[in-house]
């Protein structure tokens, strides 16, 4: 009944105090698992965050016996109050302090959107995050102290993507919201336009190659039986001269041989002529009859 008044009583009191006031939240000996690497406690990383909420520096007060932190109003049921990262180093810093924390059911009465292991704001600089603080508080409902002392892993200085789920008034497990499917039609619809564009060129290439690789058309060949031209034959003018026989020896008793008005045939001279020439009969001395003309004597014939 005292426990329940005095968590009663924490609630309507203010959870922070101004900077300046030295008193704060203070860990006790043994345990180590909760602090940072910095060596800072639970309780300063929880100060930390809790200052990013409000945007002033803040100071976790100590608990005192029997009391415990208890959950945001529904007036200051923020992001960053309504985050399992926040309520695990608000459980861890009552946990070093030898008090009680209570469940994240209750804890997160007054939250209509829950954030789970993610931190939605900005993480303050220079305070490392432990990895415990990111540990699942929804499946078991509560903070898990035993899972906070051996879990161990990597701090985080950078900011998780949020992850939204909403909850009912009353204490109830937390129902997550299903994540919105993408739509893949553009990826496809790229796929599709660049394996057309594939296999395009992979058919031109396939066509030059096979190009390229036939033997080339034979080249036209000139068959000189078929040719129209007539193909000039060289003349010797030697061949051009018809022959003559060998004239005869000149024979009294034989006529053959007697000479001819026919003018003698000189083939070494060009024909035709442009200016007529005299052919005089060729006649030798011996060329008259043997016979005896008749001549006129002056006295009558009989």
């Amino acid at each position: 009944m005292f426990k329940l008044f005095a968590a009663v009583v924490l609630g309507a009191l203010p959870q922070y105090v101004a900077a300046q006031n030295t008193t704060k939240a203070v860990c006790q000996l043994g345990f180590n698992w909760a602090f940072n690497s910095l060596g800072q406690s639970p309780c300063d990383i929880a100060s930390a965050l809790g200052g990013v909420c409000v945007g002033t520096p803040l100071t976790l007060l100590p608990l005192k016996p029997g009391f415990e932190y208890l959950g945001p109003d529904p007036s200051d049921a923020n992001s960053c109050r309504c985050s399992t990262v926040y309520y695990s180093l608000l459980s861890a810093c009552a946990t070093c302090q030898n008090a009680d924390f209570i469940t994240w059911n209750l804890y997160k009465t007054n939250c209509t959107v829950v954030y789970d292991e993610v931190f939605s704001n900005p993480l303050p600089p220079n305070v490392p995050i432990p990895h415990y603080a990111y540990g699942d508080v929804v499946t078991p409902g509560t903070f898990n102290v035993t899972f906070a002392e051996t879990a161990g892993g990597a701090e985080s200085t950078a900011l998780p993507s949020p992850t939204g789920s909403s909850s009912g008034s009353t204490p109830s497990p937390t129902t997550t919201s299903q994540p919105t499917k993408k739509s893949h039609a553009g990826a496809i619809a790229g796929g599709v336009v660049g394996g057309v564009v594939g296999l395009a060129l992979l058919a031109g290439l396939t066509f030059w190659f096979l190009r390229s690789r036939r033997p080339p058309a034979p080249a036209l060949t000139y068959d000189p039986m078929m040719s129209q031209t007539p193909t000039a034959i060289p003349t010797n003018p030697m061949n051009s001269i018809p022959s003559t026989p060998a004239p005869k020896p000149y024979d009294p008793n034989d006529p053959t041989t007697f000479p001819t008005n026919t003018p003698g045939f000189n083939p070494y001279t060009p024909s035709p002529q442009l200016y007529p020439t005299h052919v005089t009969p060729n006649y030798t001395g011996a060329s008259q009859s043997s016979y005896p003309r008749p001549q006129y004597t002056g006295a009558p014939e009989l």
